[in-house]
């Protein structure tokens, strides 16, 4: 190997090394934070981010729905006004109920309403943002005998 060729090598490392090791790090970092955030009890608080691609307009809002993964228990959150100018960012609140299912959850729908409407079947699509709620566990019933009982 020549000079050049030792003085390239050098280089390489000297600038590729801390790019490795601050991204390892970093990734590190993050895996740990998302897992504080991601995880919640029932009955907590629960408050996250929508930013959209264009800006909502004047007059409407959108609807998020989150619900656990494994059955339907849609929990309603209005987008309210946005955070910023733009009217792209929204900072969203929501309770989660005392008797959340435990478990997996997500957004299950994001609903779009705009101006004088009350229904709607426009809707946004976004991440599913997953969590995980922690409770304690509920029966759902998903099996029922009928029968008659007068002729």
């Amino acid at each position: 190997m020549n000079i050049r060729g030792i003085t390239t090598t050098l280089f390489l490392l000297l600038v590729l090394a801390p790019a490795v090791a601050f991204s390892q790090s970093g990734d590190k970092a993050s895996a740990e934070l998302k897992a504080d955030v991601t995880h919640i009890h029932a009955g907590s608080d629960l408050t996250f981010k929508l930013t959209l691609d264009d800006p909502l307009p004047p007059g409407a809002y959108f609807q998020v729905r989150l619900s656990p993964v494994k059955v339907d228990q849609e929990l309603p959150v209005n987008s309210g006004e946005p955070t910023d100018k733009d009217r792209k960012e929204f900072l969203l609140h929501v309770k989660l109920p005392d008797g959340a299912i435990p478990g997996d959850w997500h957004i299950q729908v994001v609903y779009l309403f705009l101006a004088g409407t009350s229904w709607t079947g426009n809707t946004i699509s976004t991440n599913p943002m997953p969590f995980v709620v922690e409770g304690v566990p509920i029966a759902i019933p998903t099996k029922g005998t009928a029968e008659i009982v007068s002729k």
